[in-house]
């Protein structure tokens, strides 16, 4: 299986990455802090497609794409947020995503897409605004998606549960060490997600 992964340097996505590589899965991933030529910002479609394109140009096009780079904020009152950090992160998680599938899905005719959203997409938490805002935004992004790609495709909105990431970190503080960490969850993540397929279209799911 070929497989695409944003945000893949850390937590989540590494975990992924080494998992479905261990399994003899062809992957790559991109992230703002790789080396080149895999150092690629989300937030830029250029970037995005230029790395896209460069990947199914040797290697043809993927079974799965998932859309993982995100940010998240230090938790603070909305009024109090910073109007340029309340854009970097709509540019990331949100804007970062629709530029995935934007750059992908010319090259797709079957496969899986995968927006990793949140339990924070699915209910509110004061101070949590600006996080809570983007991951609202990509269960209706991958949702509308759903109803657009072709019979045999699948696009889901997939909620990981909370996991022990520098993310969670900043958010939590010392409370994200009783949550479970990416290598305590990925054997069970990853199953499920290689069992996705097209009769999943349009359903929000949890690990």
């Amino acid at each position: 299986m070929r497989i695409l992964i944003s945000g893949n340097r850390r937590g989540l996505g590494a975990a992924l990455t080494q998992q479905f590589s261990h399994q003899g899965h062809q992957v790559w991933g991109f992230s703002q802090t790789s080396e080149p030529p895999n150092q690629v910002d989300v937030s830029r479609y250029n970037e995005v497609a230029a790395w896209v394109d460069s990947i199914t140009a040797h290697y043809g096009p993927p079974d799965l794409v998932i859309a993982n780079a995100a940010t998240v904020l230090s938790p603070a009152p909305l009024a109090q947020v910073d109007p340029s950090e309340f854009s970097r992160i709509i540019d990331v998680n949100v804007k970062g995503m629709f530029h995935l599938f934007r750059a992908v899905l010319p090259h797709m005719h079957t496969g899986v897409l995968i927006g990793i959203s949140s339990g924070y997409g699915r209910t509110t938490s004061p101070r949590m605004g600006p996080y809570c805002t983007s991951k609202w935004a990509v269960e209706g992004l991958v949702k509308s998606l759903a109803c657009e790609i072709p019979k045999g495709m699948a696009a889901i909105a997939l909620d990981p549960g909370t996991l022990q990431t520098d993310m969670l970190r900043q958010a939590l503080g010392e409370g994200a060490r009783f949550f479970p960490t990416p290598d305590q969850w990925v054997d069970k993540a990853a199953r499920l997600i290689l069992s996705l397929g097209a009769e999943h279209n349009g359903q929000s799911l949890s690990v």
